[in-house]
């Protein structure tokens, strides 16, 4: 991603403190009985870009199987349609340096950042959890290191996100299909590096 369309994506939303992603607005709710759990990326998250190196300390893991509704039930709530995991990184900065060309700008990461539930649909985080198979009210580690070198002549910088693996799904009452949510497990780190 270049810096004109980083700009654009950070100014789209607000930053949110350094002591972990918060939670921000979610994908707009399907309309009920009707849609299958929306894939786009919600408020306060973007696509890596061709300028961000991702690095995942935890590593990929696979949707969870469909199961019999009682064994994910709780409060008569179940979860369909589950999608994911989809990488996203979250706009909550983490870390930044830059310097000036010809250099070898260097940056290692290590935070604790905290899982993300939608709050847009009411769902029991239990529910949740035990579906998705992570605590979706916990903080996970997340740690890794990049190398970017400036050419000589530019002035480079490396910004450090969160990563996450996004989940979406709909949440059912019953028959009744109450929306979509969605849930982030922090994984990694997206690194956005460039040089002007």
């Amino acid at each position: 991603m270049n810096r004109i369309s980083k700009i654009a994506v950070l100014a789209s939303v607000a930053i949110l403190p350094m002591t972990g992603a918060g939670t921000a607005s979610a994908v707009q709710a399907s309309t009920p009985d009707t849609a299958n759990a929306s894939t786009a990326v919600p408020d306060g998250f973007f696509k890596p870009g061709s300028n961000t190196v991702v690095k995942r300390t935890a590593p990929a893991t696979s949707a969870p199987a469909p199961s019999d509704a009682s064994t994910s039930a709780r409060a008569g709530m179940t979860l369909k349609n589950i999608n994911g995991p989809n990488e996203v990184c979250g706009t909550t900065k983490l870390q930044k340096t830059s310097g000036a060309g010809k250099t070898t700008l260097v940056m290692t990461v290590s935070k604790s950042v905290s899982a993300e539930l939608s709050s847009e649909v009411s769902v029991d985080a239990q529910v949740v959890s035990g579906k998705l198979g992570f605590k979706v009210t916990g903080t996970f580690g997340v740690e890794d290191q990049t190398r970017y070198e400036v050419p000589k002549g530019k002035f480079g910088y490396i910004e450090a996100y969160p990563l996450y693996d996004m989940y979406t799904f709909n949440v059912y009452s019953g028959s009744k299909n109450l929306g979509s949510s969605w849930a982030m497990k922090p994984v990694g780190v997206c690194f956005n590096q460039w040089s002007e």
